[in-house]
């Protein structure tokens, strides 16, 4: 295991301990859900997808989409997270989603 992967590694599974790993599911209409995953980071959350990878860290836009390295301590963190069902789960309508999305637009 490269220490760029290990370093990530050990940092999602810090993450993943603290519970940093949120899961929002957003109600639209005619009762259609749709999934979101943010992970709160040192300075600040990050929007992540998981299907394809992405993320709005520094790391992800600089490192990962430049093949330095395969994915984000955040990616990682949401793939343990889910493994160990270890997030916290919150429901939103979608005003209430676009609300919160915003936020993360601003930061």
């Amino acid at each position: 295991m490269t220490s760029k992967f290990s370093n990530r590694l050990k940092e999602a599974k810090e993450l993943v301990k603290n519970y940093s790993v949120k899961r929002y599911i957003i109600s639209e209409n005619n009762d259609r859900k749709v999934e979101r995953w943010v992970v709160v980071g040192k300075t600040r959350e990050y929007l992540i997808m998981i299907d394809p990878y992405w993320c709005r860290c520094y790391d992800f836009q600089h490192n990962v989409l430049n093949n330095q390295v395969s994915q984000c301590k955040h990616n990682i963190a949401v793939q343990i997270a889910l493994r160990e069902d270890k997030y916290n789960t919150f429901h939103l309508t979608k005003e209430e989603y676009d609300y919160v999305r915003s936020m993360f637009l601003l930061s």
